[in-house]
């Protein structure tokens, strides 16, 4: 299956109570559906899945395939600190519908270099789906690019999630391992990272604006780079304003804003106040017109 594209690193709508919210699930997957994404990522750090337990991940990532009903492509983001863990929640995810899973590197402790190969090359081993590796400097130990050409000559591992504003080992990856799928993962660079050779792209802003990066791949593809660094700009001028309010519940507002209810985030994320609103809505509001006058 060709699993290139756009996916929105789906969000994860709870309740005041902080429960997660089972019926704003279907309408959170509608909204992605229209604004013409490929697919999601589910379960990774914008769904807030180490704010839940095993069980709760495992359950979305079944609430979520079924409503979809085969109209998105479907990752799984299983990492966890435990091998054991992740291995679990790839079997829920195979059992489920989806087509790759991923995993952030084991983190918090000092792991070794071998520890963290190993484990990867376990879940490859044992995951009846392709894994896409995830590399995400800023939160965990980066991958040297020896390593990732290593655990990409794996058979079951397809690609790569590279969550890193280094633009040059992105394209040694595509030179080095020139089949294996590479996702950019900073939003506000995926113009660089579409013109550096990433096939896809995985972001949290995509849950509300996925639109303006599908138009923007399209306009890379064809060459039209002046109106792609102008669709580049517009979103990045959201994300400015998000990083001020937080990224979590401020995408959560936004997508309230377009009246799709995700609640809050969970505790320790702060809540979203009245003037946090307001500079949401004035960053967003050329989205909007865009949108608008697209039809």
């Amino acid at each position: 299956m060709d699993l290139e594209g756009i996916y929105s690193a789906l969000l994860t709508p709870f309740s005041e109570d902080e429960t997660i919210d089972r019926r704003a699930i279907g309408p959170l997957l509608e909204f992605q559906i229209r604004l013409g994404i490929d697919g999601v990522y589910v379960g990774g750090s914008s769904g807030e899945a180490m704010l839940q337990s095993l069980d709760e991940r495992a359950d979305y990532l079944s609430n979520v395939a079924a409503a979809t009903g085969g109209r998105l492509k479907l990752i799984a983001h299983v990492g966890t600190i435990a091998t054991r863990d992740a291995l679990r929640l790839s079997e829920h995810a195979a059992k489920a519908g989806y087509q790759a899973i991923s995993a952030i590197p084991p983190f918090y402790y000092d792991f070794s270099r071998p520890e963290v190969m190993t484990h990867y090359r376990e879940l490859a081993d044992a995951s009846g789906l392709p894994l896409i590796v995830y590399n995400f400097p800023a939160r965990t130990s980066g991958f040297t690019l020896p390593e990732l050409v290593e655990l990409l000559s794996h058979p079951n591992i397809i690609g790569i999630k590279h969550t890193s504003r280094d633009m040059f080992l992105l394209e040694r990856i595509r030179h080095a391992v020139p089949d294996a799928i590479v996702y950019n993962g900073y939003d506000e660079m995926c113009l660089a990272g579409f013109a550096m050779g990433a096939q896809g792209a995985i972001g949290t802003t995509y849950n509300f604006m996925g639109d303006v990066f599908v138009a923007l791949r399209t306009c890379a593809a064809a060459g039209r780079i002046e109106e792609a660094r102008r669709l580049q700009v517009m979103a990045n001028r959201v994300i400015q304003a998000l990083i001020k309010v937080g990224v979590m519940p401020g995408s959560k507002a936004l997508l309230g804003i377009m009246g799709v209810n995700c609640g809050p985030s969970r505790r320790p994320f702060r809540k979203i106040e009245a003037t946090d609103l307001a500079a949401l809505r004035e960053a967003v509001a050329p989205i909007l017109a865009w949108r608008e006058d697209r039809g």
